[in-house]
């Protein structure tokens, strides 16, 4: 039996799916909001925007949160879907997240390669990217955790848990309502 990755073509109706869903941003959730990306260099934390901040440095929350839900999928919603791009970016995290991630919200075989495809993404407010994903996805219950919260669907806001970009999941009450939300999910 064929399992989902070994499918080199998944048409855009046959996204892969999971019951629960987690969305996950990155700058400003798992790292502070000032990152910068150079053609060289590629991305980076800024020296001078986030003087002691690291990228990635608060994964480790992220995965002691999500310890105690292992049937909760990922899903990537943040730009780094495009630059590096969905494959380099799960390369650069730890195996006990890489694992967990079904897809991006933008993806060239969904999206198309065209740079008007790509200009139209990139202008729609996250939260419409993320419900069109949830539509094709259909997980029972989705949640996501980010920074960018300008232009929300109403019939989404209950969905997200926000951060503040230069605290992130380090903030208490950010972990708090993760967890809730969470813990909300598994129960339902």
């Amino acid at each position: 039996m064929l399992s989902v990755q070994s499918i080199p073509y998944l048409p855009a109706s046959t996204p892969r799916s999971a019951d629960v869903v987690l969305y996950l941003d990155l700058d400003g959730v798992v790292h502070h909001e000032a990152v910068l990306w150079h053609h060289r260099r590629g991305i980076y934390m800024s020296p001078h925007g986030a003087v002691g901040h690291t990228l990635f440095e608060w994964l480790p929350i992220l995965e002691e949160e999500l310890t105690p839900y292992p049937s909760v999928a990922l899903v990537l919603s943040s730009t780094w879907c495009i630059r590096p791009g969905y494959a380099h970016t799960l390369k650069r995290l730890p195996e006990s997240l890489q694992s967990r991630f079904i897809g991006g919200t933008y993806h060239k075989r969904i999206h198309g390669a065209d740079p008007w495809n790509l200009a139209s993404f990139r202008s729609t407010p996250r939260g419409m990217q993320i419900l069109a994903d949830v539509q094709r996805r259909k997980p029972r219950h989705w949640v996501a955790l980010d920074d960018d919260i300008e232009d929300w669907p109403q019939s989404a806001i209950g969905n997200l848990v926000a951060c503040e970009g230069t605290t992130g999941l380090s903030n208490p009450e950010v972990r708090h309502e993760l967890r809730r939300k969470l813990q909300h999910s598994a129960a339902v």
